[in-house]
């Protein structure tokens, strides 16, 4: 059986996260959200909440969507809206 030193598994470990999480990062930095780097204006967003709103009715009123209880909500998929 091995003997091993706890402290240097410890660093041994360290050492190999770090490099697996450095490499995470450099890989996704390319795909940045365009969203994190613009703020919407206010009217921007409201309009933007209107449309959503609206799209939501409209898929509840067709029946696409149907509210199953408070907060839940049962979709199908076979329905336009």
């Amino acid at each position: 059986m091995n003997i091993v030193n706890f402290n240097e598994y410890l660093s041994d470990l360290k050492e190999k996260s770090l490099k697996i999480y450095s490499l995470m990062e450099s890989e996704n930095k390319g795909y940045s959200s365009k969203r994190t780097k613009r703020l919407r204006d206010p009217e921007e967003e409201y309009v933007l909440f209107l449309l959503d709103y609206m799209r939501w009715q409209r898929a509840l009123k067709s029946g696409a969507v149907a509210k199953t209880g408070p907060r839940r909500y049962k979709l199908d998929w076979t329905k336009k809206f």
